[in-house]
């Protein structure tokens, strides 16, 4: 009978570590992982098309704080990203093309928190992205 009690604690474990795993789920990430923040670069360009970015400077990407990811038809990713005002004036630079090479954070420039969504579907060369933005980040204020 021990046996059989083991077996079946057993089955289970594995049935519900399985499940964790399915499909639907959202699944925290490490942020500090380097492909998030290129996502993040990805994001810049939909951040600074949106409308809640009204500033005259391109915001830039400068540190992924929060990754999750969903697989649903395709792969959902969830951030929280602290951007930054950047030395490029909008307009001025191919958001297209927009990284770290062609665009510096400005020192003393605005700073506000975002949560980007981006869907992507690579066997439909499909991306979207959602933008929201949080709250502004007080200068000096450590996230």
């Amino acid at each position: 009978m021990p046996n059989f009690v083991f077996v079946i604690a057993v089955f289970s474990f594995t049935l519900a570590s399985v499940n964790a795993m399915m499909t639907g789920g959202v699944m925290d990430q490490d942020p500090k992982d380097p492909e998030w923040m290129e996502k993040a670069w990805k994001g810049a360009k939909s951040l600074n098309e949106d409308a809640s970015n009204a500033g005259q400077y391109v915001m830039i990407p400068i540190k992924v704080l929060k990754a999750q990811t969903q697989v649903v038809a395709g792969t959902r990713f969830i951030f929280e990203i602290l951007f930054g005002e950047s030395e490029c004036k909008k307009g001025q630079v191919d958001l297209a093309s927009l990284s770290s090479a062609n665009c510096q954070l400005k020192a003393n420039g605005s700073r506000a928190l975002y949560k980007i969504e981006l869907w992507e579907k690579p066997w439909q060369n499909f991306e979207q992205f959602n933008v929201e933005k949080i709250r502004d980040v007080a200068a000096g204020e450590q996230l």
